[in-house]
């Protein structure tokens, strides 16, 4: 019969193989795989040395029962003697395969330490949003201390804007079209009579007429488009800052524009 070293050895070399190729692979040091193949079958207590044939066979694709009933049957029933053992300069932590019970605890570890950083991004994630929540949210009431929305007198719903009801305009040379491309806060004084406050809805045209002028205050002036006597004035302010505009027949007589900060 040939001895099971002699197997693993001859199928290490015919596969072309080095002993410290066989050692990066499965971890075991090159000095203990030099002295299995010398059939030295003490170099090791007899559990770490099982393990380390069966890893070698793993590798070399030899069947490990095979090389562990040869291992046994060279081995007999003889206790292995302390005094034979032999002294193998390795490093055991390199060497050494772990008991399961070590693996076991290695794989806790790690599941605990991915759960501890699942719930850290979590938590950064949801802080995230809440700051950016809190930063809208004041966004909000800058815009609102400086232009206030006026609730309507419908109390049937909440509705954002209302169209003037008052009975007569008087008729005058001045009539101003306000056209919204979004929903926009308007403030319309009728030669020094207040007419509008509200916010437009979308796409919405609102006229007034005046015999002087109009006093315009836009909350979002780059959303709206005036027309005075079907001529469009241009531009009426920079986005998001609110400005007033006084208008009168010769167009925009003044600009003013305030700063939400």
């Amino acid at each position: 019969m040939v001895p099971f070293y002699e197997i693993l050895k001859q199928n290490r070399e015919s596969q072309g193989l080095t002993v410290d190729q066989i050692s990066d692979r499965t971890k075991i040091n090159k000095d203990i795989i030099n002295a299995i193949e010398a059939g030295d079958l003490y170099i090791l207590p007899k559990t770490y040395l099982r393990l380390f044939l069966k890893a070698y066979a793993l590798e070399i694709k030899i069947d490990p029962q095979e090389i562990l009933d040869n291992f046994e049957e060279l081995l007999g029933d003889t206790e292995t003697p302390s005094a034979s053992l032999h002294t193998v300069d390795h490093n055991p932590t390199n060497s050494e395969i772990p008991e399961p019970s070590e693996s076991l605890s290695s794989d806790k570890k790690q599941s605990r330490n991915f759960a501890t950083i699942v719930i850290i991004l979590v938590l950064i994630v949801f802080m995230i949003s809440v700051l950016k929540q809190v930063l809208l949210d004041e966004k909000k009431k800058n815009i609102s201390a400086a232009f206030p929305v006026v609730t309507t007198s419908d109390t049937t719903q909440n509705t954002v804007a209302k169209v003037d009801t008052q009975a007569v305009i008087p008729q005058s040379e001045l009539k101003l079209t306000i056209l919204t491309k979004d929903s926009c806060w308007v403030r319309i004084i009728v030669d020094n009579r207040e007419t509008f406050e509200g916010i437009l809805p979308p796409r919405y045209r609102k006229e007034a007429v005046a015999s002087e002028q109009f006093d315009i205050r836009v909350g979002r002036p780059a959303c709206v488009n005036l027309i005075l006597n079907g001529k469009d004035l241009g531009s009426v302010g920079a986005p998001a800052i609110p400005t007033r505009l006084i208008i009168t027949k010769e167009g925009i007589i003044r600009r003013q524009s305030f700063s939400t900060h």
